[in-house]
């Protein structure tokens, strides 16, 4: 979740976590700043940050909120599996802050959508040789959304499924 905060007389700025950016690290406590929109849509609530900095007066951010993180997250791809830099506990958040990010396997070529993270979330794997590393499998994951004619079938098999309960 992306919370949009504002600072009263000082800023309107975006967290993930307000009790860390706001009060920890900025000394503000809870009653000093409000929370104007939560989201889990880093591309709204990112536009919606400018918008709200404008309509507010305050200085407005030169780099979109969205692009802050982007493509800090490095997949290692090899033959068999994409590997992800943080362990599972911590993929969800990283692969939403990476929305877009692009990588190629030897086989394959990959944009991370928001429809891949449930799939991806229920088939990472924690590394055996680090635990602060998982993966997916790259084929299974190519079958799951890329291959045309993989998705045609299961559409076709569902079809038929709904055909014959109707009947």
């Amino acid at each position: 979740m992306y919370y949009l905060y504002h600072i009263p007389g000082k800023k309107i700025g975006v967290t993930r976590n307000l009790r860390t950016r706001v009060t920890l690290m900025q000394g503000y406590k809870e009653g000093e700043y409000e929370v104007l929109e939560q989201s889990d849509d880093i591309d709204y609530i990112s536009d919606r940050e400018i918008e709200l900095q404008k309509s507010y007066g305050y200085k407005r951010d030169r780099t979109l909120y969205k692009n802050l993180f982007k493509l800090n997250m490095k997949v290692n791809p090899t033959e068999q599996t994409s590997t992800f830099p943080v362990p599972i506990n911590k993929l969800k958040g990283n692969l939403l802050d990476n929305l877009g990010m692009e990588w190629k396997t030897p086989e394959y070529s990959f944009k991370l959508q928001k429809e891949h993270i449930p799939w991806i979330l229920a088939n990472a794997r924690t590394s055996m040789f680090n635990d602060n590393r998982c993966y997916i499998y790259n084929k299974a994951f190519y079958e799951a959304f890329f291959n045309q004619d993989h998705i045609c079938q299961i559409c076709l098999n569902l079809t038929l499924h709904l055909h014959v309960l109707i009947l």
